[in-house]
């Protein structure tokens, strides 16, 4: 019965120096939060510069990278996958 209690001690013990880590740490700024952490700036749709428009002359659709082009023609276009 000793040796849980002292566990239990030893283990309340562990505890509050983990906290008192953890509270140093938050006072120095280097523990962000999720909601503090900087999130990559995104463009918006009307920003895009579409430079890469589809093959296909009647499809029309224009798109802001090569990526993305590429994504579009395996989609809709396989035909021209298929052929390369």
């Amino acid at each position: 019965m000793m040796s849980v209690l002292r566990q239990v001690k030893e283990l309340l013990k562990e505890k509050s120096e983990i906290q008192q880590k953890l509270d140093t740490l938050e006072k120095e700024g280097n523990n962000h939060s999720f909601e503090e952490r900087k999130k990559r700036q995104r463009s918006l749709a009307s920003e895009v510069q579409r430079n890469f428009e589809c093959p296909i002359n009647m499809c029309g659709k224009k798109y802001g990278s090569e990526g993305s082009l590429n994504q579009h023609v395996k989609l809709k276009h396989p035909e021209l996958v298929n052929k390369s």
